[in-house]
């Protein structure tokens, strides 16, 4: 009975040794199917990302131009006081709700 179950176990061994070598010649397979298509969109990435392309496609097919080089003219803001006046004061949030000068936050929502 002793040597049955050694020649089984052997047989087993060696049945279990030839899935698992198909399963990791099938894995390698996949592995080199998955690296060529990463290499295939890195290079498509790359060639989308080209600046010209954008900018030819940004011009002829939307129509978009490029912004003037002139500079933009910003108007002076007005100042806000002395700073010992600012500093005195502590926003919350809710000045203008509680004021009445907006509605509450709940009456907003539509939560009554």
């Amino acid at each position: 009975m002793l040597v049955f179950a050694l020649m089984l176990l052997y047989v087993w061994k060696g049945w279990r040794a030839r899935v698992l070598a198909a399963q990791l010649e099938a894995l390698k397979t996949e592995q080199r199917r998955l690296l060529d298509a990463q290499d295939k969109l890195r290079t498509q990435a790359v060639s989308l990302s080209n600046v010209e392309r954008i900018k030819d496609i940004a011009t002829h097919k939307l129509g978009l131009v490029e912004p003037p080089l002139t500079p933009v003219d910003v108007a002076p803001v007005a100042p806000l006081g002395p700073a010992d006046s600012v500093a005195k004061t502590k926003a919350t949030g809710t000045e203008l709700w509680q004021s009445g000068a907006a509605s509450a936050p709940s009456e907003r929502r539509g939560d009554r």
